[in-house]
């Protein structure tokens, strides 16, 4: 599925080829029992290999690249006192720069409840009217036309409640309008899938088709839902959809309390969503004072050098603090957070 909020700066194909990246960050998020140097002594050479297969390019140099992000994962979980590592390699392209970030993203044993989602489900269900096939055609059909630049610029008119496509041609809208259909006529199976399919993917593309369902509350009460599903890409999925509604659907309400707690989401992916669709929350007063809560955890995000997550944390600190503060002066920002969070408490 898509990323919206994390994604990758893409430059042409033949300027990623030419061009040769380097390690430009190694964040850890967020561990008492691995920090960022520990992380750079242990792992730091091996990070550089991975980096200099990827920009080689090749098949067999991306395979072997990916199987020491493995090994480095595996060594990492087993440090006392972690409960889950993940580690993710971030590529961001300009006309003028290639640079790569690996982040750690680390549970401690002793923050086990980060990872108190419902537990994964088990079941293989059949695909309800192949709505979940209609969504991966056109997802895939959406993004073929865009790679080609043969998308529009402006955001589309939908009949859904979240919008990725429209139905911008004869083939896009006759798969949107089986989606249409389909969701209103399937409900209760898609969300069957939803609760009870093995299949993360099809969980997440079961969401999706359902946001083009004729009642935006249900829609929202299935991403809300979502929230707790074991699988980033369901929570991704969710989040998506609900930022979609937020900045367009000012009749549905979103309630940022029930957002804020994926800040600490164990997946930088989903925190990265998170951030995306607070920003159109910020200037709602009913909103704004339980994201004032949450700076410190913002804090916490600003301080990674992975551009993606640093430059949204920036962004919801900016709006909150109405301050300009420099993107890296960490105490101008924590004593701006302190000062306010304690004024919350009065």
């Amino acid at each position: 599925m898509t990323t919206l909020w994390m994604s990758l700066l893409l430059a042409s194909a033949s300027a990623r080829a030419q061009s040769t990246a380097t390690l430009r960050g190694l964040d850890v998020y967020r561990s008492a029992a691995l920090t960022p140097a520990s992380a750079r002594a242990q792992f730091g050479e091996r990070l550089s290999s991975i980096v200099a297969l990827r920009n080689q390019r090749r098949p067999a140099s991306l395979e072997k690249a990916e199987a020491i992000r493995r090994e480095i994962e595996r060594e990492a979980g087993k440090i006392p006192g972690i409960a889950d590592v993940k580690l993710v390699i971030s590529e961001y392209f300009t006309s003028v720069d290639h640079a790569m970030y690996a982040t750690f993203d680390v549970v401690d044993e002793a923050d086990r409840g980060r990872l108190a989602f419902v537990p994964a489900p088990k079941k293989t269900l059949s695909d309800p009217d192949g709505l979940l096939a209609v969504w991966k055609a056109y997802y895939e059909l959406g993004s073929a036309l865009s790679r080609r630049g043969q998308m529009p610029v402006d955001r589309p008119d939908c009949p859904g409640f979240y919008c990725l496509w429209g139905g911008v041609t004869p083939e896009l809208a006759a798969l949107q309008s089986k989606l249409v259909a389909g969701a209103a006529a399937k409900e209760r199976e898609l969300r069957t899938v939803l609760a009870h399919e093995a299949d993360a993917d099809k969980r997440a593309a079961a969401l999706f088709a359902l946001s083009y369902g004729p009642r935006g509350e249900r829609v929202v009460e299935s991403c809300l839902g979502a929230l707790k599903d074991s699988s980033p890409v369901v929570r991704g999925a969710s989040l998506q959809i609900l930022a979609d509604i937020v900045n367009h659907r000012k009749d549905l309400r979103v309630d940022a309390g029930l957002i804020i707690p994926l800040l600490d989401d164990p997946s930088g992916s989903a925190r990265g969503k998170t951030l995306g669709l607070l920003v159109p929350m910020v200037d709602d007063p009913a909103q704004r004072a339980k994201i004032l809560a949450a700076a410190p955890r913002l804090i916490d995000i600003l301080k990674l050098t992975e551009p993606g997550s640093h430059d949204l944390a920036y962004t919801v600190l900016g709006q909150l603090a109405q301050k300009s503060f420099d993107r890296r002066d960490y105490a101008s920002w924590e004593k701006w957070a302190l000062e306010s969070t304690e004024g919350l408490k009065r």
